[in-house]
């Protein structure tokens, strides 16, 4: 089952970020221990802005993903699309699929123009799976993060939503 996530999914949200921050530290810009330092009452009103969607598998959350609309007005008309997460036990179900499709239609309902995400170059699966949703590649962000002092590169991707 794939919905909105509410606050009261927020503790579950952060435990499984948590645990895919700490597996695959190269899929996401934010570390474990940056996530820790965030105040609960700081990503509070994101679920109260209808901007988390999660998937759950026997009661249990299991993959989530975010948009994030633009703060200033010249960028409301998008949103960014991440983080994405699929637990190893929850994967090549269709969760991944099915929460972008939920993100996709939130932010066409919410008036959005389109979505924007960026991707490591290297996760050929996750670039496969954005295109197959109608993202296409608009450019490349050389050295986007540096992780154990290895640079990697992201590609950067969206979606028109009208």
């Amino acid at each position: 089952m794939i919905r909105q996530l509410t606050q009261a999914d927020l503790p579950a949200f952060r435990a499984l970020l948590e645990q895919g921050l700490a597996q695959e530290p190269l899929s996401f810009l934010l570390t474990a221990k940056e996530l820790r330092a965030i105040p609960e009452q700081d990503m509070a009103p994101g679920f109260d802005e209808g901007r988390h969607f999660g998937a759950f598998l026997d009661g249990d959350l299991v993959a989530i993903a975010s948009i994030k609309r633009g703060g200033v007005a010249r960028l409301r008309h998008m949103a960014d699309l991440g983080p994405i997460y699929v637990a190893p036990q929850a994967r090549r179900r269709g969760f991944a699929r099915g929460l972008v499709c939920a993100a996709i239609e939130a932010a066409q309902a919410a008036g959005l123009l389109q979505l924007e995400l960026a991707v490591d170059a290297q996760n050929a699966g996750a670039i496969a799976l954005y295109e197959t949703l109608g993202f296409v590649r608009f450019g490349l962000r050389p050295r986007s993060v540096i992780v154990a002092g290895v640079p990697r590169d992201d590609v950067l991707m969206l979606r028109r939503l009208d």
